[in-house]
C-alpha cells in the first residue's frame, strides 16, 4: 500500500483524543469507559491500530506549540506529529503534498488549496464547517465530509433537561414526594408549563442549537434564534425564527446560549441584556461562563427579576464553595439548577467523536464513499 500523509488542523485536540492508545487513559477515565462498555478496549481503537500495515505521515499543526491546551497530555500520543503553524503559507505547502485533511474549528483560507492536487478528502469534525472553503474544494473536485459531533449533541440533550425540568418543576415535586403529601388537586402545583406554550432563544446557531431547535420542533414549540449570519436553509428545516439581539432576549421564555467564547463574545451578556428578559424567563448556559456577566445574573435571580436560571458552566470553575449561587441552588422551588460542567457526558463521546471521523478517512482508503458528504 502506497504511504498516505494526513493533515491535521486542530488546537483542541478532539480529532485525536479519542483514538489515543487505551493505555493513556487515566486509570479512572479507564474505569468509566468499562462501567459503560466492559468490551471497551476492543470499541476504543487507537490510531496506530486503525492504520495498521499502512505508511502514515500524521501532521498536526497547533497555532502556539508550547501552550498546554486542554489535553496537553495528548501529545505525548502522537509523538513527532504536533508542530507549530507559522502561517497559512506553511499550511498551503503543507496541504499541497497531504492526501487528507483534517480539520476542527478553525478557518481555512480558499488560496491554502490552490496546490492540493493530491488531496482525496477535506474532514471535518463537526457539521458546523463554515471554516472550511466549500466552493474552492468543489471547484477543485476535493469532496468534503463533516461529521457531527456526539460531544455536541449530548450537550444539547442537556439544555433539554434543564428545560424540562423547569418547565414541569421537578425539584419542587421530589420533594413533594418526599414529605409524602401526595397533594394532586389540578392547582396544588401552579405554574407547571406546556412547552408548546413558550418561546425557545437561542443566542449563537451552530451545532449544538441546532439539535436544541430540531427538539424543539418536537414539542410545536416557538423558536428564535441570533447569530452573527443568518441561515435560512436552516430556518426552514428547523422551523425557526431570526430576531435581532435585543428581540430575542425580550421575547423569549427560555434563552439558552450556545456562543463560542472569544476575545469578541466574553461578557457579551450583559447586566443591560439581562434586564431585557421576562421576569419569568429561565436563563440557560451550557456554553462558556465568561459569556456573561455572572454578578449581574445572581442579582437578578436573588431579586426576584427572573424565572430562573440552569447552569453548567461558571466564569470560574470549579465553583468557589462560597459563591452565591450555591445558595441559589439549594432553595427548595428549584428555580436555579447548577451542574459541574459536563454536559458532554462522558469520554465515550470523544472516542465516538473522533472514531467517526477516522473511520471516514479508512471509507475512501478502501475505494468507498465517505458518509457526511456536503
Amino acid at each position: 500500500m502506497d504511504p498516505i500523509t494526513i493533515v491535521v488542523w486542530d488546537n483542541i485536540g478532539n480529532t485525536l483524543l479519542g483514538v489515543r492508545p487505551w493505555s493513556s487513559w487515566s486509570p479512572e477515565v479507564a474505569e468509566w469507559l468499562l462501567a459503560e462498555d466492559p468490551a471497551g478496549a476492543a470499541h476504543a481503537p487507537s490510531f496506530a491500530e486503525l492504520f495498521a500495515g499502512r505508511a502514515v505521515e500524521l501532521r498536526w499543526f497547533v497555532n502556539d506549540l508550547a501552550a498546554p491546551g486542554i489535553f496537553g497530555s495528548l501529545r505525548d500520543d502522537f509523538p513527532g506529529a504536533a508542530r507549530a503553524l507559522e502561517g497559512p503559507h506553511q499550511l498551503a505547502a503543507e496541504i499541497a503534498g497531504a492526501d487528507f485533511l483534517v480539520l476542527h474549528k478553525e478557518t481555512l483560507p480558499a488560496e491554502a488549496l490552490a496546490g492540493a492536487t493530491k488531496l482525496r478528502l477535506i474532514q471535518h469534525l463537526g457539521q458546523d464547517h463554515r471554516g472550511v472553503p466549500l466552493e474552492a474544494a468543489r471547484a477543485m473536485g476535493i469532496p468534503v465530509a463533516a461529521t457531527p459531533l456526539v460531544n455536541y449533541i449530548a450537550v444539547a440533550e442537556h439544555v433539554w433537561a434543564f428545560v424540562l425540568n423547569h418547565f414541569k418543576r421537578l425539584p419542587a415535586l421530589r420533594e413533594h414526594m418526599r414529605r409524602r403529601e401526595y397533594d394532586a388537586r389540578w392547582n396544588a402545583f401552579p405554574g407547571l408549563l406546556l412547552a408548546r406554550d413558550r418561546t425557545l432563544g437561542l443566542l449563537g446557531f451552530g451545532e449544538i442549537a441546532r439539535p436544541i431547535a430540531r427538539i424543539a420542533q418536537a414539542f410545536d414549540m416557538r423558536c428564535l434564534y441570533w447569530d452573527l449570519q443568518r441561515w435560512p436553509e436552516f430556518e426552514r428545516r428547523y422551523g425557526v425564527e431570526y430576531a435581532d439581539w435585543e428581540d430575542l432576549f425580550r421575547r423569549s421564555d427560555v434563552l439558552s446560549v450556545q456562543l463560542a467564547l472569544n476575545d469578541n463574545t466574553e461578557g457579551i451578556v450583559g447586566a443591560r441584556e439581562i434586564g431585557w428578559l421576562k421576569p419569568d424567563a429561565l436563563f440557560v448556559n451550557t456554553a462558556r461562563g465568561k459569556l456573561v456577566d455572572q454578578a449581574a445574573l445572581t442579582a437578578a435571580l436573588a431579586d426576584g427579576r427572573l424565572g430562573g436560571a440552569a447552569l453548567d458552566v461558571f466564569a470560574e470553575e470549579p465553583l468557589p464553595p462560597d459563591d452565591p449561587l450555591h445558595a441559589l441552588h439549594e432553595r427548595p422551588d428549584g428555580a436555579v439548577t447548577l451542574t459541574p460542567h459536563l454536559a458532554w457526558q462522558s469520554p465515550w463521546t470523544w472516542i465516538r467523536d473522533s472514531l467517526e471521523l477516522w473511520q471516514n478517512v479508512q471509507r475512501v482508503l478502501a475505494g468507498e464513499e465517505a458518509h457526511h458528504l456536503l
